[in-house]
């Protein structure tokens, strides 16, 4: 029966146009894993989105902290613009070497620096940014409150965190959509039977281990779970933001939530309202 459901969603798979995923970008016919022009080309959009709130302007000369910037083009394109101080951390090694090698690309790296650290235990002395950037973090860091809390150590008094992330009810908040283009499938689909169905996806990609090993970790017991989740929600973060307000003297600067467009009078229903939000920006002014 199961082999039979996963053929059936992968039938209803085909129905929905293939959205561009970074993924589709092969090298001699294998993907890299690597989100290098997509991110940079999408740093424009994520600035505008600020722009309401913060003066761009005031980016110049300053110092700024982008957390878990995987592939590093959002920090580089910020400092080749407004030409400021600017830090990026990850665990990943090969990210590291590849942000460093970007960095000379663009002749930014005499203002860039890049570290292998945990956004939950920086070694970076108090007060020492003008601006933290979160881009697309949220939703993968297990621990948020802490984060939050650290990111508050290391920031400069009176400056700001920048958030945006999807949450877990968007409507492709399974974040398999390189291969899975079906809306809110981690809604009415246990994770056993998205991970069966994710493997059969990837039958003929000549990089599939690839694409499992970023996404599928098995624990002690040999059981297999998405890792690179933690299914936060919009009233999650919202009650976390609240608890950080009162704990740490954060002050919430806006929240803008992107809805779904065509269908956002649904956003007005409380219970419909969560899976409707495809997007949320969020500054906090310490």
């Amino acid at each position: 029966m199961n082999k039979l459901l996963i053929q059936l969603f992968l039938k209803i798979n085909k129905l929905f146009p293939h959205k561009y995923h970074p993924f589709d970008d092969l090298k001699n016919g294998v993907s890299d894993m690597n989100y290098t022009d997509f991110e940079y080309d999408h740093c424009q959009w994520l600035l505008d989105q600020y722009k309401d709130f913060i003066h761009l302007k005031d980016l110049q000369w300053k110092k700024i902290l982008e957390i878990w910037c995987g592939w590093w083009w959002k920090i580089i394109y910020i400092s080749e613009k407004y030409e400021c101080r600017a830090t990026g951390i990850d665990l990943n090694l090969h990210f590291l070497s590849e942000a460093k090698q970007k960095s000379i690309e663009k002749w930014v790296h005499n203002r860039v620096e890049f570290f292998e650290m945990d956004a939950l235990n920086m070694d970076f002395p108090d007060n020492e940014f003008d601006y933290i950037l979160m881009s697309d973090v949220l939703e993968h860091i297990p621990q948020t409150k802490k984060l939050i809390q650290e990111s508050s150590r290391v920031l400069k008094k009176e400056w700001k965190i920048l958030f945006d992330f999807a949450p877990y009810y968007h409507y492709f908040g399974h974040h398999l959509w390189d291969t899975i283009q079906i809306p809110w499938l981690h809604v009415f689909t246990t994770e056993k039977f998205r991970i069966q169905l994710y493997k059969k996806s990837l039958e003929n990609f000549p990089d599939a281990n690839k694409r499992l090993e970023l996404r599928i970790w098995r624990d002690e017991y040999w059981e297999q779970s998405f890792t690179y989740l933690n299914k936060i929600t919009r009233k999650d973060f919202e009650d976390i933001i609240w608890e950080c307000e009162q704990m740490w003297s954060f002050q919430s600067c806006t929240i803008k939530y992107f809805m779904l467009k065509n269908i956002k009078i649904f956003s007005f229903i409380p219970l419909l309202r969560e899976i409707f939000i495809r997007h949320i920006v969020w500054v906090l002014k310490k």
